[in-house]
């Protein structure tokens, strides 16, 4: 099994980078990558595994992205990921 000692977090948000680092700590070295990837209409599972799968495939590697989405149940999921 491969120890990860190196990871790439795909955002320009210096907020949620010092949030990931001070997450893992000293465990995982945190690379800071800001693409501009498309984001796929779909599901909010969807949406989140092609954001992960086309940064693996720019960057060559192991990434970690972030998605948000916010649903009220009373709006039968509303707004959802597309707000």
């Amino acid at each position: 099994m491969t120890i990860l000692k190196k990871l790439n977090f795909i955002t320009g948000n210096r907020n949620k980078l010092g949030e990931v680092r001070a997450i893992l700590g000293n465990a995982i070295e945190v690379d800071n990558q800001g693409l501009d990837i498309p984001e796929i209409q779909g599901t909010i599972e969807e949406i989140a595994r092609e954001k992960c799968m086309r940064a693996a495939e720019v960057i060559q590697g192991p990434v970690l992205t972030e998605d948000t989405a916010l649903e009220f149940h009373a709006l039968k999921g509303l707004p959802g990921p597309y707000m």
